[in-house]
Order: structure tokens, then C-alpha cells, then sequence
């Protein structure tokens, strides 16, 4: 948006009475208001290429219009929504900002917190798949930052929502937002209450040499969860700014398990044995957050720091029972047990961290530095009791504490290099310490490390209509905190989950190459290479009918892949946004239960995001989204998946009021089915987590529709995703 002042030139006659020159003043003060008024709009292309991240002009698409923000998020190329997740293409996790500061939410509580920002209020939406070194180098994560249009002073709004879900069982949801701006202050607040049953079913095989084992597991779970949000900032002066955040999550969860074990002959596929367990689990896990941060304007040019202190705390209790009853026909032998299995964990995480950006002629320059504290605490507490006489098998007692720290500095330099030339180059280093203490075992394992994450980007664009861009980036992937555990959580009385505290962080290093043509065609193409890779690992022991899944680094990996993303527009009322990609992994274990090969493979997937417009007022919108998953093979077989969903919305004619219907994953065709082989033995998995539902949202705004507060960073992000 550009405003035009256009100076004013008056040619007087020489001789004028008082009266004419009077009339001449006024007029031509009129004038230069009414011209001042005049604003031209250039319209922005729907896409941009910038060196360091995608931009979707979101205020430029018909797709968003009376939505908010979730619906704005469905067609930015590049990003995927599924369930209660969302996604960047070729990325395990994504962290959602902002105007730059982070989110500290996830799952449904983040969905929900999207869903009560109207489009209208997003000037545009920053797909960032290889962060800056600004940003803490853990994960394999990328970052979607979402800009908000600038709020006007004096005004507030607000914002009522309410949800209801039926899959294969219920789920309501009630929220409201509340935004106040005047003068110096500035207010944020936000409640969400979900309630509901969650069902989540997996069928698992073990294929052992003399029998066959089918495992159904059936967990329903009965949740009720409180989401809070208050941000205040006040401006102390009109280039600092002071501001305090709490964000909290409390939640009560019943859990009923149905766990039944059948092992059959191969010979006669005669019943072998019967187990059947019967178990339940309940607790109060809950976790809330305060950061405190000044930003202060050093100079008119753009000259700026921030400085953020950070309190975080997590408990996870787990209170567990179950009856198990193991029946053996072959010698008609009926064992059983009942066991009580107790657990907690606490996490708390302490940081402080600053950014600077100088912004001069010859280059930007960003410079920050942070230091953290995370300090974690888990107890174990299991026995199992015989049947009927309650005579006690086993126990186990564990006590577990961790402690990580970590100090971090990067600097950045950003310059343009020419008319079509630009390039952007980081480096973070980060110390950590870290001390794994099991208490109950009388075992320490300590470990220091320093690393450097260099960072490089560089974009060539040859006209208007093309941009093509290049960048490089080193990733760290820590463990989390739970899989350094080495207790055992029993999920029946033959098999249990163990961590590891000997585990190593991952390290990745990944290559990206981009193209752009206009709004229409986006080009992604990847290669990446890692070590110590992290992932659960099952280990059998037949003649015992017992299995351990153990967190283990287990193999060194690399890869390439792409994603070709097309956005256009058939007709006025038709706007679609469609992807294809595909990648080849090799993935090379190290571990002696894996054959010693190479497991490499390819896949890919396909989605399509279409938005109708059905009226001329555009307040009766119609969607229909598809994504398919290819068969893909790497360390084992991934079958095919995919979902449809189709929705209506309409909205008030001063779209204050809208109303939703979704169907999603109509024909139920997105369940995880895996399988491959460990120890020589076949095992498969078919995991579901009822995404066939039916969804009814309505939502109500009023106030004047802006969005005046941003949501802050804090700077112990990276702990916090560990902590989930």
C-alpha cells in the first residue's frame, strides 16, 4: 500500500482582495486533505520468493475470505493439514509464529487459538523450511510465521467459538478471544474448554517362527482440558516497550485400555493362547508458561533489540492398573497377574535470551545470544500381584533426573547484491551440558558438546516473474526427555517401554533449492544426510512371549526429494492449490537386530485444496481437499494412505457471524499401516486415530475485527516441543 502526497502549486493573481485569498487557503487546504487521502493500491503477487522463506499473500486470495486463520493456513503451498496437525512438506514438526514471536501451543489448543484470527486480519503467511540461526537449531522442524495487518489505536474485539465433533465418539468445544488496544496499552486474552472421548486402535502382528501373535488394542479415552492465554505489553515510551505473557494447559483424562493377544498355529491356525489384558489410567497433567520481554527501537532506521526471560513448567502424572489373563490351551493353563503402575514426571525449564538487529547500508546484521536450564524429575513406581492369591511377583521402584544446559550466540548478515542478487549467510554456536542420573541404578552419564550451526542462502531473480533460490542449513534433534528414561512402563504383563539415557542428539545436514514462476508454480527440491538417527525400537525374546521397545539411535540416513506446487484459478469462483512430490530415502542400521543392508526406497503423495465461491456476496463458500500418501519404503513398508474432506461455510453479510460443516476423511482411508522386519521377524502395525468425523463450528465477532496484539516468543521454545 502505497499513499501519494502530491504538493500543492497555486498560481495567484497579483492582485486578490483578503476575501479570494481566504477562499484560496481553504480551498486549496481542502484539497491537499482530500488528495492526502488517496491511497494506490499495488497489488502484491499471491507468492513470493524471498531468500530465506516463502510468502503467501493471503489478503490477495478469494479462498480466505471470511475464514480465519486454520482456512488460511489450507491453501499456503507447502503446508498440509491432517487431523489435528500441521505440517510442512518434508519436515517432521513445525512451529507456528506469530508476527515472529512463537507460539507455545500445539494439537487442538493451537487450532483452536488459529480459528479465532480472521483472515482479513493476515496481510500474509511465511513458509520457512530451513530456519535462520536466529532460531535454536533443535529439530528438524520448519516455521510458519503468520503476519497480522497493524492494529488501529483505540479499538477491541472479540470473539465467540463453539465446536461440536462426533467421530466414533464425541467431542465440544467452547472458546472465546478477547483484544483491547488504547493508547499505550495493550491486551490479549484467550479460554478455550474441550471435553470429550478420544479413540485411538492399533493392530499389531508378530510373525515368531513357531506362531503367529495379533494384538488389538482399543484405548478410549475420556479428556476434559483448559487452555488459557493473557498477554499484556504497555509502551513506556514510543520506542520501548514492556510485556508479560502467561499461557497454561490443564487437563483431567480417564483412559480405559483393551489390550487381547491371540497366537495361533501357521499349521492349522488353531488357537494357541488366549491373553487378555483389561486396564485403566487416569491423571492430571498440566503445564503453564511466563515470559517476561522489552523491545526497545534504538533508531529510527530500523535499529532494534529484544530481551526475553522465560519460566516453564510441565507434570505429567500417571496413575495405571490392569488385570491380565493369560491363557495357554495347548497346556491348559490359566495364569493371572494384577499390576498397579505409577509414574510422574516434572520439567522445568528456566532461559533468558536477546536478538539485535542493525540494519545498515552496506549489510543487515542480527546478533543474539541465550542461555537455558532444564532440569527434569520422573518416578516410577510398578507391582505385580498373582491371581487369585495376590501374592507379590515383582516390583519396581525408579527414581530419574535429568539436567541439560545450554548457551547459544549467532550473528546474520543479510545484503543485497545488485538488482537480482541477494544472499544471507548465520552461524549459531551451541554448549551444552547435560547429566543423566539415575538415582535408583546409582548411574551418572555426563556429556559435553560444542557445535557450530552454519546457515547460507542465496537467490537469483532474473525478472519479475522468476526467482530462483539456493540454501543450506546443519540441525540438531535432541532426545526427548522421556526417552532418556531407563524405567519401564508396562503396557501388559509381557511387554513395556523403556528409554535410554546413553542416547545421542541427531545431527542433519540439509540442502534446499527453490524456484518460482509468478503466482502459479513453486519448485522445492531437498537433499539431506543425518547420523544417529532416534526412533523406538522392538525387541522380541519368543521363548518368553515378552517384547521391549527401547529408544535407541539406531541408524545413519540420507535422502533427496521435491514438491512441485501449482496455484491458479479456473474460473472467478474456483481457486485451487495442488502439490505433487516424491523423495528417496537409504537409511543404513547399525544395530544388530536390523539385517546389516541398505534399506532404500521411494514415496511421494499428492494433495489439492479447491475453494468455491457459490454467491455473488461470496458469503457461501464450498471446499473439497484430498491428500493421497504413496506406498513408500525406506526401514520398512508404509502403505498407501489418504483422506477426503469436503465442507460448507457461510457468513453474514457483514461476516460477523459464520457457520461451518465439514465431513473429513470420509472414507477412512488414513490409518498408519507399517510394517518390516527386526530380529529376522516380520512385524506390522495398522494405527487409527478417529479422523472420520463430522464437524459443526460457529463463530461469532464483534468489536471492529482487528487483531491488536501479537503473541510473544518465548525463549524456551525448543524445551517446551521436547517436553510433548
Amino acid at each position: 500500500m502505497i499513499k501519494l502526497v502530491t504538493p500543492l502549486i497555486i498560481a495567484a493573481p497579483i492582485f486578490i482582495t483578503a476575501q479570494e485569498t481566504k477562499k484560496q487557503i481553504v480551498d486549496s487546504v481542502s484539497l491537499q486533505k482530500e488528495i492526502e487521502m488517496v491511497t494506490l493500491s499495488g497489488k502484491k503477487k499471491l507468492i513470493e520468493r524471498k531468500v530465506d522463506r516463502l510468502v503467501f499473500n493471503v489478503e490477495n486470495s478469494v479462498a480466505v475470505q471470511g475464514g480465519d486463520a486454520m482456512d488460511a493456513l489450507k491453501v499456503t503451498p507447502g503446508i498440509r493439514i491432517s487431523g489435528d496437525d500441521i505440517k510442512i512438506t518434508g519436515k517432521s514438526s513445525v512451529k507456528v509464529m506469530m508476527n515472529d514471536k512463537i507460539v507455545q501451543l500445539g494439537g487442538e489448543e493451537l487450532q483452536n487459538y488459529l480459528k479465532s484470527i480472521p483472515a482479513e486480519s493476515i496481510t500474509k503467511i511465511e513458509v520457512i523450511t530451513n530456519p535462520p540461526a536466529k532460531y535454536d537449531a533443535e529439530g528438524n522442524s520448519g516455521l510458519i510465521n503468520i503476519q497480522l495487518k497493524e492494529a488501529k489505536q483505540n479499538n477491541w474485539n472479540a470473539t465467540l467459538r463453539s465446536n461440536y465433533q462426533q467421530g466414533f465418539y464425541a467431542q465440544f468445544t467452547e472458546g472465546a478471544a478477547f483484544s483491547y488496544r488504547k493508547d499505550k496499552l495493550s491486551l490479549l486474552t484467550d479460554i478455550n474448554y474441550r471435553f470429550g472421548k478420544y479413540l485411538y486402535t492399533n493392530e499389531i502382528n508378530y510373525y515368531y517362527p513357531q506362531e503367529h501373535w495379533n494384538n488389538h488394542i482399543f484405548n478410549r479415552s475420556n479428556r476434559k482440558s483448559l487452555g488459557t492465554l493473557f498477554n499484556i505489553s504497555y509502551d513506556i515510551t514510543d520506542k520501548t516497550t514492556l510485556g508479560a505473557q502467561f499461557m497454561g494447559s490443564f487437563t483431567e483424562r480417564e483412559t480405559d485400555e483393551f489390550n487381547d493377544n491371540y497366537s495361533n498355529s501357521y499349521t492349522d491356525e488353531k488357537l494357541l493362547k488366549y491373553y487378555k489384558t483389561r486396564g485403566y489410567n487416569s491423571g492430571k497433567p498440566n503445564s503453564y508458561s511466563v515470559n517476561f520481554n522489552i523491545n526497545h527501537k534504538i533508531d529510527d532506521k530500523g535499529k532494534k533489540y529484544s530481551i526475553d526471560a522465560d519460566f516453564f513448567e510441565n507434570n505429567t502424572p500417571k496413575n495405571g492398573q490392569f488385570n491380565s489373563d493369560m491363557n495357554n490351551y495347548a497346556n491348559t493353563s490359566l495364569d493371572q497377574q494384577f499390576a498397579t503402575n505409577n509414574s510422574s514426571q516434572n520439567i522445568q525449564n528456566y532461559s533468558v535470551k536477546t536478538d539485535f538487529e542493525l540494519p545498515y547500508n552496506w549489510a543487515n546484521i542480527s546478533f543474539g545470544a541465550k542461555a537455558s536450564n532444564t532440569k527434569t524429575k520422573n518416578l516410577v513406581d510398578s507391582h505385580f500381584f498373582q491371581l487369585p492369591s495376590q501374592d507379590l511377583l515383582s516390583e519396581q521402584s525408579n527414581h530419574f533426573e535429568y539436567t541439560e544446559n545450554n548457551q547459544a550466540i549467532y550473528i546474520s548478515a543479510q545484503k543485497a547484491l545488485g538488482k537480482k542478487w541477494e544472499a544471507k549467510t548465520g552461524l549459531r554456536g551451541e554448549f551444552t551440558q547435560t547429566n543423566s542420573n539415575s538415582i535408583t541404578l546409582n548411574q551418572q552419564t555426563k556429556r559435553d558438546y560444542f557445535k557450530l550451526f552454519p546457515t547460507a542462502y542465496l537467490s537469483y531473480k532474473p525478472s519479475d516473474n522468476h526467482t530462483v533460490s539456493l540454501n543450506y542449513g546443519k540441525r540438531i534433534g535432541r532426545p526427548a526427555y522421556f526417552q532418556m528414561d531407563p524405567a519401564k512402563w508396562y503396557t501388559s504383563a509381557t511387554s513395556y517401554v523403556t528409554g535410554n539415557p546413553f542416547i545421542q542428539p541427531t545431527f542433519t545436514d540439509m540442502l534446499e533449492l527453490n524456484y518460482s514462476y509468478k503466482s502459479l508454480l513453486t519448485v522445492n527440491l531437498y537433499g539431506f544426510q543425518s547420523k544417529d538417527d532416534i526412533s523406538q525400537m522392538i525387541y522380541h525374546d519368543p521363548s518368553k512371549e515378552t517384547v521391549v521397545m527401547r529408544h535407541e539411535n539406531y541408524a545413519k540416513s540420507k535422502g533427496s526429494g521435491g514438491t512441485l506446487t501449482v496455484n491458479y484459478s479456473p474460473f472467478k469462483w474456483w481457486q485451487s492449490s495442488t502439490d505433487v512430490s516424491a523423495y528417496y530415502n537409504e537409511t543404513n542400521p547399525y544395530l544388530s537386530i536390523y539385517e546389516k543392508r541398505r534399506y532404500t526406497g521411494w514415496g511421494g503423495g499428492s494433495s489439492t485444496n479447491n475453494t468455491f465461491v457459490l454467491n455473488k456476496k461470496k458469503t457461501f463458500l464450498a471446499s473439497l481437499n484430498y491428500w493421497y500418501s504413496f506406498p513408500s519404503l525406506s526401514w520398512g513398508l508404509s502403505e498407501e494412505s489418504s483422506s477426503l474432506d469436503i465442507g460448507v461455510r457461510y457468513m453474514s453479510e457483514n461476516k460477523k457471524l459464520s457457520v461451518g460443516l465439514n465431513f473429513d476423511d470420509i472414507f477412512k482411508n488414513s490409518q498408519t499401516k507399517f510394517s518390516n522386519f527386526m530380529q529376522g521377524i516380520k512385524q506390522s502395525f495398522n494405527q487409527y486415530y478417529d479422523s472420520q468425523r463430522i464437524r459443526l463450528s460457529l463463530s461469532y465477532k464483534f468489536g471492529n475485527n482487528k487483531i491488536s496484539v501479537n503473541q510473544r516468543e518465548g525463549g524456551n521454545k525448543e524445551e517446551k516441543n521436547r517436553a510433548n
